[in-house]
């Protein structure tokens, strides 16, 4: 059953003894009003409710929901368990890509035309902005699949019963190169030999990174 922001504020005037009556006095309305919205049995308008979060310390976010409101301005709080947590996550990721550089999950379909998936690692960079438009872990890409490949453009392909995103080179009509930019992979950079519509997916036509 979801509390109500009246029993919240029941609640905190309990534990700080504050009667009905004082709380009218400090917010400056009838005892028998304040009574009522403190029992749930009269509407109370924002600017009211300001005053009795006030006068009970606490917010009006707390009293709607439980939960204090972020203040986006606070510097948050690290402790020596965030360091070592975040040490750890780091530690997890490297082993992963060492043993699994190239994983890609697919999310969410949307349509027939294209469809995103998830990066998990950061491997690639857009080929036309190495410097600038880093593709990290996380990401979103979405892939169109009615494109026609292009040499240069990021292609997803299917080689070896994995998905994964390369930068697509021709060397003739059936010799095909696959490259990864960032040279921290360069050993994955794919030679492949056929009909590159035998392994294409679809092409990266963007991104969005994570915050």
């Amino acid at each position: 059953m979801t509390t109500q922001w009246y029993e919240r504020a029941r609640q905190k005037a309990s534990e700080l003894k504050i009667s009905d009556v004082q709380l009218a006095q400090k917010i400056g309305w009838g005892k028998s009003i304040v009574n009522a919205w403190m029992n749930g049995n009269r509407p109370i308008k924002l600017e009211q409710k300001m005053a009795i979060a006030d006068a009970l310390g606490v917010t009006v976010c707390w009293l709607d929901t439980g939960e204090q409101e972020k203040n986006p301005h606070a510097i948050p709080l690290i402790t020596l368990d965030d360091v070592k947590a975040i040490r750890q996550q780091i530690e997890e990721k490297q082993q992963a890509i060492k043993t699994d550089p190239g994983i890609l999950f697919p999310i969410v379909e949307s349509g027939s035309k294209s469809f995103l998936i998830r990066l998990d690692n950061d491997s690639m960079i857009d080929p036309n902005n190495a410097q600038i438009r880093h593709i990290p872990s996380g990401s979103h890409v979405q892939i169109d699949v009615e494109q026609t490949p292009t040499p240069g453009k990021i292609l997803l392909i299917e080689h070896d019963g994995r998905m994964m995103l390369r930068v697509w080179q021709r060397m003739d009509a059936n010799e095909h190169i696959f490259r990864v930019i960032n040279p921290l992979y360069r050993d994955l950079t794919i030679s492949y030999r056929g009909n590159i519509m035998d392994i294409y997916q679809g092409t990266a036509v963007g991104f969005s990174c994570p915050l």
